[in-house]
């Protein structure tokens, strides 16, 4: 993992199975279960790909973690992660 994506993953990754929303810079907001991330050969970014369990019924997105704006908790408001 590279250390400009370490924030952004950890938040997300300890949420596991804990719904989550992440905001976009496009203004999209998703609801997150789980992800899976990697990077492609001279990618500076993670790409992230939600929702990867089956049973979880919704659907899957996909983005990169410089893609995103802020990391919430649904259930108190609490922001997990905010870019700067």
């Amino acid at each position: 993992m590279k250390p400009h994506d370490k924030d952004v993953i950890t938040a997300l990754v300890r949420r596991d199975e804990v719904k989550t929303m992440v905001v976009l810079e496009n203004g999209q907001s998703l609801e997150v279960h789980n992800i899976t991330y990697n990077y492609d050969d001279g990618d500076d970014f993670a790409y992230i790909t939600t929702n990867i369990s089956p049973e979880i019924g919704n659907s899957f997105d996909f983005f990169y973690t410089n893609e995103i704006i802020r990391i919430i908790d649904p259930e108190d408001g609490t922001v997990l992660f905010e870019r700067s």
